[in-house]
C-alpha cells in the first residue's frame, strides 16, 4: 500500500520570487506600451504569459514571449487605435454632459456611464481569453457574450480594476508592477466565474 506524498509547501522566498516574476513582467509590459500603437499587442502577450504562469506554476521563456508579441504586433495596430480613439471619445463626452453642451444633465451623464462600463467590462472579459491565442476579435465577442450570460463576472472585473486603478492614484510607484497583477486577477475572476458556466 502506498501513501500518498503531499506536495511541497512553497516558502516564502518561493512566494517571492514567483511575485516579482510578474511584478518584471509588468514592468516590461508598461515599457513596451509607451509607443501606444503597441498596446494591443502588449495586452495578448501579458494575458498569454500569465495564462501560462497560472496553468504551469511559471513563466514562458523571455524568447517565447518576444514571438508572442511580433505574431501579435500587427494585429494589435488596430485595437490599439480604436482603444485610443474611444478614451479620447469618452473623455470628450463626459466634458461636454458635464458642461451642458451636450443636454441631458445627470440622467445622461449616469446612462453614459452604465454603457461605457458596459464596454469596459466586455474588453475586460476577452483579455482571460486571449491566453489560448485568440485575437481580439474572437476574445472580444466572447467577452460581449459572457457578459450577457454572467453578468456578475463583468461587475468583478470591473471591481478589481477600479482597485488596482485607486492603487495607481495613490501609490503612483506601483503603477509599474500593476498590470501583471491586475491581469492575473482578471484570469482568477475568469476561471472561477467564467469557466464553470462553460463546462
Amino acid at each position: 500500500m502506498t501513501t500518498a506524498v503531499p506536495a511541497p509547501t512553497r516558502g516564502w522566498k518561493e512566494q517571492l520570487r514567483r511575485i516579482a516574476e510578474l511584478a518584471l513582467l509588468g514592468i516590461v509590459a508598461v515599457l513596451l506600451s509607451l509607443p501606444v500603437l503597441t498596446l494591443g499587442a502588449v495586452v495578448a502577450t501579458l494575458s498569454t504569459a500569465v495564462g501560462h504562469w497560472v496553468e504551469h506554476d511559471d513563466l514562458p521563456s523571455w524568447p517565447s514571449m518576444g514571438r508572442e508579441l511580433g505574431r501579435r504586433l500587427l494585429p494589435g495596430v488596430p485595437v490599439s487605435v480604436a482603444g485610443v480613439v474611444a478614451a479620447l471619445v469618452v473623455v470628450q463626452q463626459v466634458a461636454w454632459l458635464r458642461s451642458g453642451v451636450v443636454p441631458g444633465g445627470g440622467v445622461a451623464l449616469a446612462a453614459f456611464g452604465v454603457a461605457v462600463a458596459c464596454l469596459v467590462a466586455v474588453v475586460l472579459l476577452a483579455v482571460p481569453r486571449l491566453a489560448d491565442g485568440s485575437g481580439w476579435r474572437a476574445a472580444l465577442a466572447g467577452g460581449w457574450t459572457t457578459l450577457l450570460r454572467a453578468p456578475a463576472a463583468g461587475i468583478a472585473m470591473l471591481a478589481v480594476t477600479g482597485i488596482a486603478v485607486l492603487l495607481a492614484v495613490l501609490l503612483p510607484g506601483v503603477v509599474l508592477v500593476l498590470p501583471a497583477l491586475l491581469v492575473l486577477g482578471l484570469h482568477a475572476l475568469h476561471r472561477r466565474l467564467v469557466l464553470p458556466r462553460l463546462r
